[in-house]
């Protein structure tokens, strides 16, 4: 007959082992890729509209390129109409973990945000992060 102290401890590992895996799973989670995008638009060229994007992982991320544009919110007249990208030059900028950066469009980059312009339209944003797919983003509208 076997002992039954044996059954206790199988018990115990067992147990022990699940909440462990719990543990890692939530860590999983908790660090997984996560990117935030929010807004702070004026009616003021001189101040500008501006656009924050927040890394909310715990890694940092390189963001390669980006795009911001209007898109009809009508399936037939899904026409994206740009508003602004990067110039020729641009280059990789690291996001850091749990930080953000800030795009701001004053003077000749200022775009208007009105519902005259809006009607019937959404802005959004492409953003393309190194080793990952475009993630398209819905700014405003």
């Amino acid at each position: 007959m076997a002992d039954p102290n044996i059954n206790y401890i199988a018990w115990w590992g067992a147990g022990l082992s699940t909440l462990l895996a719990l543990v890692k799973l939530w860590e999983l989670w908790r660090d997984r890729f996560r990117i935030d995008v929010g807004y702070g638009f004026t009616g003021e060229p001189s101040i500008g509209n501006d656009i924050h994007i927040r890394n909310l992982s715990g890694k940092p991320i390189i963001m390669t390129y980006w795009e911001v544009f209007f898109r009809p919110h009508f399936w037939p007249l899904k026409k994206d109409i740009y508003i602004q990208s990067p110039e020729e030059d641009a280059h990789d900028v690291q996001i850091n973990p749990h930080s953000s950066l800030t795009l701001n469009f004053s003077e000749m980059n200022h775009f208007d945000w009105g519902w005259k312009t809006m009607k019937g339209k959404h802005i959004y944003i492409r953003l393309h992060v190194a080793g990952r797919r475009p993630i398209l983003k819905r700014v405003y509208g």
